[in-house]
């Protein structure tokens, strides 16, 4: 029929149509998996998948002993996808009470459905987390995270530090080795399906399979072994808290160093905090001021100067230096001796048992600047100790060619001059360690996951005094805890050895405050064998501000019950001294300073430049319980007596006329008044 087309061409258009269709399939195929095959596969992922690094396992910090002080825990933390939310509105109100987020915000985020993930709170209590489990919000859901938690709560805050949100170390330790605890991320990918549900979760990356993986966190970090003893931190900051708030004072800092190794077994400050909640905390009161805070140390300074002397030879143990009746002219301006005290002359031992100003300054002198300088130096002054502990302080050593001429003579009895709490224990190490200054340390190993121990190394010490001289100091510090004016240092059961310092405080436009002080002591014990060196300084006491009275019981309690921890036997008898006698012909007791030291001059001839004129109440200052009441019965009078020891006070007073058969009211003390003098500000 001549209307109709040939059946054999319509089938080879239909032919040619669909080979065109499949040809164009081919292509499009081609394109799509092989030509364009990465783009879709970006674009799929992107579609599907959704990747966020978790914070790591920080690995413990553990003390001593391995009791842990800082772990890390599980906790739950709150996200949604927001894609799944259905109702962001309603959700957020639902969820603001609960997260004690606002209500506005947390619909901001769950209305945001560019994003795939939004956290909503991190690391919330075991209580929210089951209420927002109960609340069952579509799209919104837990996630284990680990959290570092301080099991002591404020023990050794400022040294452990604090961990921010993300598990960074932001402070102390936590701070110095972040690298070592801190761990490896993991990455974690959401899985969603075609509509846009999530469904799975896994881990991602070689991150993933490496170490010790937690539930929701990364691969472990590394464990930090201290040196610290948690027994002994706690006993220091028991004590730095007591004296606190017995002395109203602004802060309390306390050192406790194995002279032997420069192991620091405490690092106490008060006040502290807790790291657990350090948010609100103020910055002042989260620093570590053993190593931070800088001051003049006053006298405990001189037995640095002491030491250098006698290691260059320039004085001798037993060498008489002459202190200027308590004055000392240099150009237009005189150092006077702490509480205008006059003494014409002193042997090296009272120098130091006596806190002489004048006779530091002697000796300052007589070393001369560079030998003075180097010594100080030497003994770690002026720079940072290299303790593993970011923060801390070098001090303030000036160098000599700015020195005026009054810096030698000041600088040699503690002032002019600026230290830590920490260079000061050091510094005592070295005497407590026949001359060898160590380096303090507080991390002594770090334990990988995989088992291998890295033991930490400090610095070999470094030989700053001879045997003889830091030998000769050890006993020349007896001294003033034994008759001196650290006598309220003695460690029942132990000997020690040390020395009392009370400073001024350098006001900001110069000069130095007069009701504003540093009390501080600082020794050692035992000191046949010293194992302890234990530094305490108190900022600011009010009321009574002497170290000799405020700082040295601190170190009295402080190194008796660390003694104990470190099962340290008693080798003296746990009672009191007995208390030194003024008469020569008992003698004194072994190992004190001779009794022509602890007794006036005027006393010493049996008390007869005391006998009274006719009918007058003899002065007894200075004489003996024993003598003094014989002094009264010789005058006819009968004695009314409070304490033991030597008079330090009378009433009526000398020369007042006496009535035959009257009372004198007396007042002892455990020293003459020439050595209850207080230490030198």
């Amino acid at each position: 029929m001549a209307g109709r087309a040939d059946p054999s061409r319509r089938a080879l258009v239909l032919l040619a149509s669909v080979g065109i269709w499949i040809f164009v399939l081919l292509y499009r195929l081609v394109d799509l998996q092989v030509l364009r095959k990465e783009e879709f596969v970006r674009r799929a992922r992107k579609q599907q998948e959704r990747t966020v690094e978790l914070a790591p396992w920080r690995g413990a910090i553990l003390d001593a002993q391995g009791k842990p002080l800082a772990v890390t825990v599980y906790v739950d933390s709150v996200f949604a996808i927001p894609s799944d939310v259905e109702n962001p509105k309603t959700a957020a109100v639902t969820l603001a009470p609960l997260l004690g987020v606002p209500a506005r915000e947390l619909e901001r985020r769950l209305s945001n459905v560019e994003k795939d993930f939004v956290w909503l709170a991190r690391r919330v209590s075991e209580e929210t987390a089951a209420k927002v489990n109960r609340a069952r919000i579509a799209g919104v859901k837990l996630w284990k995270e680990s959290a570092r938690r301080y099991p002591e709560g404020t023990l050794a805050a400022s040294v452990l530090g604090y961990v921010g949100l993300d598990n960074q170390g932001l402070a102390g330790l936590e701070h110095r080795y972040d690298a070592e605890i801190r761990g490896h991320p993991v990455r974690v990918t959401l899985l969603r399906d075609a509509v846009q549900r999530h469904y799975a979760m896994r881990p991602r990356g070689p991150t993933a399979d490496r170490g010790r993986a937690g539930a929701g966190g990364g691969t472990e970090g590394s464990t930090l072994v201290l040196a610290l003893d948690a027994s002994i931190q706690h006993v220091a900051e028991r004590e730095a808290a007591r004296a606190l708030a017995e002395r109203s004072a602004k802060a309390v800092s306390i050192v406790v160093l194995d002279p032997r190794t420069g192991a620091l077994l405490a690092l106490a400050t008060a006040p502290g905090f807790d790291p657990n909640h350090f948010g609100g905390i103020d910055a002042e009161a989260r620093r570590c001021r053993p190593l931070a805070d800088t001051f003049e140390p006053g006298s405990t300074f001189k037995v640095v100067t002491v030491a250098a002397a006698l290691d260059a030879g320039v004085v001798g143990e037993n060498d008489v230096i002459d202190c200027g009746n308590g004055s000392l002219s240099i150009g237009s301006t005189t150092i006077h001796e702490h509480g205008r005290k006059s003494w014409s002359t002193l042997p090296l031992p009272a120098v130091l048992a006596h806190s002489s100003n004048i006779g530091s300054a002697r000796i300052g002198l007589a070393l001369g600047r560079g030998s003075f300088y180097r010594a100080v130096r030497g003994f770690g002054f002026g720079q940072r100790s290299g303790v593993d502990l970011d923060g801390e302080a070098s001090g303030i050593l000036s160098d000599p060619a700015s020195w005026s001429a009054l810096s030698l003579p000041t600088m040699s009895f503690g002032q002019e001059i600026g230290v830590t709490v920490l260079q000061l224990a050091r510094a005592y190490a070295a005497l407590a360690n026949d001359g060898l200054l160590p380096t303090p340390f507080l991390v002594s190993e770090i334990r990988r996951g995989d088992g291998v121990v890295r033991r930490i190394t400090p610095r070999p010490p470094v030989r700053v005094i001879s045997v003889e001289t830091a030998r000769t100091l050890r006993r020349l510090m007896t001294g003033v805890v034994t008759a001196g004016t650290g006598q309220l240092a003695a460690v029942p059961g132990y000997s020690a050895a040390g020395k009392t310092g009370t400073a001024q405080k350098a006001q900001p436009g110069g000069g130095y405050s007069k009701d504003r002080h540093v009390a501080s002591f600082v020794g050692f014990a035992p000191v046949e064998a010293p194992r302890l060196v234990v530094a305490v300084v108190v900022d600011e006491p009010e009321g009574k501000y002497y170290g000799g009275d405020v700082a040295a019981p601190v170190f009295s309690a402080v190194t008796a019950e660390s003694l104990r921890l470190l099962g340290v036997p008693p080798v003296l008898p746990d009672h009191a001294p007995t208390t030194l006698t003024a008469d020569l012909s008992a003698g004194a007791r072994a190992g004190a300073p001779p009794a022509f030291l602890l007794v006036p001059a005027r006393n010493r001839l049996n008390g007869a430049a005391h006998e009274p004129g006719e009918g007058a109440v003899p002065d007894l200052s200075g004489l003996s319980e024993r003598d003094a009441v014989r002094a009264l019965a010789r005058a006819g009078l009968t004695a009314r007596l409070s304490g033991h020891g030597f008079v330090v006070a009378q009433e009526p007073p000398p020369g007042t006329p006496a009535t035959r058969g009257g009372v004198c009211a007396v007042a002892l003390a455990a020293l003459p008044p020439a050595l209850r003098g207080e230490e030198a500000p």
